[in-house]
């Protein structure tokens, strides 16, 4: 028989999941305490889908931890002043260079962001191919 669990049930899985098991253990158990209701077809449909989603790689659950390790983060890079401006405008490999320096590696590409030409913080936001975003904030110091 084919029913839903209620509840945690530690022999055969989480709450919600649609578990096969003897009718009599059903009807003199699961049913009794509230642990488990007869699985409708609709909710088995549902458990399917669940199943065939598509599973989270590696390499997105990576960028998933990485994402959120750099959301907020703050870069400081010192440039050479040359009346009250950056002497060189930073560029993303600037930003890569601060980054690296802090223990993260992000591709250049990753970085959506112009030249900078200014002192002060800068939003930057970090898009991942997988779809994840994080924002890091830049500042730009005199050194």
């Amino acid at each position: 028989m084919l029913v839903s669990l209620l509840s945690d049930v530690r022999s055969l899985g989480p709450s919600g999941a649609i578990v096969d098991v003897p009718d009599g253990y059903a009807r003199s158990f699961l049913f009794p305490e509230h642990l488990a209701v007869l699985a409708t077809t609709h909710a088995v449909a549902a458990d399917k889908a669940l199943d065939d989603r598509p599973k989270e790689t590696k390499a997105e659950r990576e960028e998933r931890q990485l994402a959120s390790e750099i959301d907020g983060l703050e870069v400081v890079i010192p440039m050479k002043a040359e009346k009250n401006l950056p002497a060189q405008a930073v560029t993303a490999d600037d930003v890569r260079k601060g980054l690296k320096e802090l223990g993260f590696k992000i591709p250049r590409e990753y970085l959506k962001m112009d030249s900078l030409t200014d002192f002060g913080a800068v939003d930057v936001p970090v898009v991942f191919p997988s779809g994840f975003e994080s924002q890091l904030s830049v500042i730009i110091e005199a050194a």
